[in-house]
């Protein structure tokens, strides 16, 4: 249970790379990949893994077929979504649901509201 939740919820994290991959105009290098993230360079976000969406089914893989490895997984990504939603103050309160960034058109205009902590750009 402890190596699902760990991975879980460090994984979780490689749809930023997705996004990077499928929407920024610069070669991958850390360090362009990191800048790209935080200082918002993006005109739109998907995040495909970041979703309660996907959390409630998670949610009910794990009612029908129990095990300690998935509860792990529901630990690891839950508290990845719930550190993430009260520490990236820069977005819309509803980012972290894909019905929202969906009806939002996917557009950072509607998901980014200001900034992180500190002044700095949040994600």
């Amino acid at each position: 249970m402890a190596l699902s939740c760990l991975l879980s919820g460090v994984l979780l994290d490689v749809d930023h790379l997705l996004d990077y991959w499928l929407l920024a105009d610069e070669p991958f290098t850390f360090k362009n990949f990191f800048s790209w993230c935080h200082e918002q360079r993006w005109k739109k976000i998907y995040l495909v893994l970041h979703s309660y969406e996907l959390y409630l089914l998670l949610l009910l893989a794990a009612r029908l077929f129990p095990g300690r490895a998935l509860a792990g997984v529901l630990l690891g990504t839950g508290l990845h979504l719930l550190m993430d939603q009260f520490g990236n103050k820069a977005l819309n309160k509803w980012f972290y649901f894909m019905t929202f960034r969906y009806r939002s058109g996917f557009s950072s205009g509607a998901l980014v509201t200001g900034r992180g902590a500190g002044g700095r750009p949040g994600l």
